[in-house]
């Protein structure tokens, strides 16, 4: 489901208790005093049903929320930086068993690489490295406390443009693009957020109209993009 799809639902749901309210059927502002970490749980759910997008961002939305609504409902009492451990480590166990390679969960960049699809994990380190691919497709970069440096300027967008899926929780992400290059950015805030620093070009000058889409989600992180140092 896309975003705006998502982002639409949450309208109509609002729109319905708001109406239902009025009528007198149910008072929403108490349903939405207790239940409003819910539709943080459905983004995630979202987030992890679309297999175009790593199930991190999804598993840290969910996580987020759950952790919210166990409050409203008065099952936990505990502040988030009490519980903030256990739910890093379970989203370790669960990154570890669903990872690909152990040698992207070690976090470990190689300085130069050439690959047209990225894939990189870090968590409480960092990767630096630069990308000089000639088809560059996209890819997908997590960092959970720790922080990536992704530096594109060397590389070339693929035909058809390329995606970038960016999850970030107590960390940051920094990508650097050509000037060439017209990129898009969507995504969630969770406590956190992100900038498109690059510079706008005339169409006719935007890599023959090819796009860099960039969805992003940050929690208590940021996420910058821009074309110079």
């Amino acid at each position: 489901m896309k975003q705006k799809s998502v982002l639409g639902l949450i309208f109509i749901f609002i729109g319905i208790g708001t109406l239902f309210n009025q009528l007198g059927i149910w008072d929403f502002g108490d349903i939405i005093s207790i239940w409003w970490p819910s539709i943080i749980i459905f983004i995630g759910l979202i987030q992890i049903t679309n297999k175009s997008i790593s199930n991190t961002s999804g598993l840290i939305i969910i996580g987020i929320g759950a952790f919210f609504q166990l409050r409203e409902l008065g099952i936990i009492t505990q502040s988030l930086g009490s519980l903030l451990w256990p739910i890093v480590f379970i989203i370790i166990g669960i990154k570890i068993i669903f990872s690909r390679s152990d040698k992207k969960f070690l976090g470990k960049g190689i300085k130069e690489v050439s690959d047209e699809y990225i894939d990189y994990f870090t968590l409480f380190s960092g990767i630096e490295n630069k990308n000089i691919s000639k088809n560059f497709k996209g890819g997908k970069v997590t960092a959970i406390f720790g922080g990536a440096d992704i530096d594109l300027r060397k590389s070339e967008l693929a035909r058809e443009g390329a995606v970038l899926d960016l999850t970030v929780a107590f960390g940051g992400i920094d990508i650097l693009v050509p000037e060439g290059w017209k990129v898009i950015v969507t995504g969630i805030p969770i406590f956190g957020g992100w900038s498109n620093k690059t510079k706008e070009y005339e169409e006719s000058l935007l890599n023959d109209g090819l796009v860099l889409k960039v969805r992003c989600v940050a929690a208590f992180g940021g996420i910058d993009i821009k074309n110079y140092k």
